[in-house]
């Protein structure tokens, strides 16, 4: 496993920088913040392409952040930033050809991870014979992820790269993305300002602002924190669950999610039966009561306990924090926050640690946002 620790201190352009993180040495790690903030300056420095920073790398125990020693293309890591650059004089099969040539790293994945599998799954094969003046901006994408790929990085740092994609590729590539971490054990740093991708794929998250981490931990967890609200907006606060898939109805293109013994009606037939699905509810989609209603409104009825109540200032809205009921006994939490009007909070009562009745519409639930864990 590849562990990775990252100080970095100093001016680039009009950012100060002053960013430290030790990041996860498996799955999949989400650099968020605003534009500017300094993420794809973050990779940069890590793969060597900045020097004039205070930088101190720590890699698998190893310090490489002396550029003269550790140039980009002696690094372990992969890197493949916003604009997909290839090789215009060569073909697409020429270029991935050239990288196999040129990796001189010597990983246990080396073997593994072949040419003919990547040209499979990035679906590269009617694209070999072509030049890269004759790709689609989603073409060129793949091929350069395929090639990135091909380097055998133990770390793998991919800045925006969904952003030339439409949503049906980006949803299969971004399962790709996820089937790839697992099989090969690399990790993945992924920059993006899409909410989608982050509850798509993420396992951690980092978030940055003008240069400084401002908060770090699970996705599920800081979606539900201030923190990432400040950054997103209350319009678009969302949160988690993760359930397992219990029963699909093909007649009614319906998947039933067991949580912890509560049941979450979503739309479509996402994942196996036993699956463990995640997915995405907007804050601004759930209804609150807090008695049961005698009439079912929508397709989803959860319970969950108060755990923290924010009204805003100069806003008509209040957001609540609701952690589930669980009614299997294990340690597991999942919390919803909730967005109201402060209207309905107080004509309703609402307090801390008061139980609470959720309900949420099947065709409210963000279905690019399934993924199967």
């Amino acid at each position: 496993m590849s562990n990775l620790s990252v100080t970095l201190n100093g001016k680039i352009g009009n950012l100060f920088l002053n960013f430290e993180h030790h990041f996860k040495n498996d799955g999949i790690t989400i650099l968020y913040g605003p534009n500017g903030s300094g993420k794809t300056t973050i990779i940069s420095a890590l793969g060597g392409f900045i020097n004039n920073l205070e930088t101190r790398i720590l890699f698998n125990g190893s310090e490489i952040h002396d550029i003269d020693k550790y140039p980009p293309n002696k690094r372990p890591f992969g890197i493949m930033f916003q604009n997909p650059i290839l090789f215009e004089h060569l073909t697409v099969e020429e270029n991935l050809d050239f990288v196999l040539k040129r990796n001189q790293l010597n990983t246990q994945n080396k073997s593994l991870i072949s040419k003919e599998y990547l040209i499979n799954q990035l679906e590269l094969n009617s694209l070999l014979k072509r030049s890269p003046e004759n790709l689609s901006g989603g073409e060129k994408l793949r091929v350069v992820l395929a090639r990135t790929i091909l380097k055998h990085p133990n770390y793998l740092f991919l800045d925006e790269p969904m952003s030339d994609l439409d949503i049906k590729y980006k949803a299969k590539l971004l399962v790709f993305l996820k089937d790839f971490n697992k099989k090969f054990k690399i990790p993945i740093l992924y920059i993006t300002h899409s909410i989608e991708e982050i509850s798509q794929i993420g396992d951690q998250i980092v978030l940055i602002k003008d240069g400084k981490k401002i908060d770090s931990g699970s996705v599920s967890n800081i979606l539900n924190r201030s923190s990432f609200v400040d950054l997103t907006g209350k319009f678009e606060s969302s949160s988690i669950l993760e359930g397992i898939v219990s029963r699909h109805d093909k007649n009614l293109h319906i998947t039933t999610l067991d949580l912890n013994g509560q049941k979450l009606v979503v739309p479509g037939l996402p994942g196996k039966l036993n699956d463990i699905l995640r997915v995405r509810i907007r804050s601004r989609d759930i209804l609150l009561s807090s008695s049961r209603l005698k009439t079912q409104i929508t397709e989803n009825e959860l319970q969950g306990l108060i755990s923290s109540i924010e009204i805003e200032k100069n806003s008509a809205f209040s957001e609540l924090v609701i952690v589930l009921k669980n009614f299997k006994n294990n340690k597991k939490k999942q919390k919803l926050r909730a967005r109201i009007t402060t209207y309905n909070l107080k004509n309703k009562k609402l307090l801390i640690d008061d139980t609470v009745f959720i309900y949420v519409s099947s065709v409210s639930i963000d279905r690019q946002a399934y993924q199967s864990k």
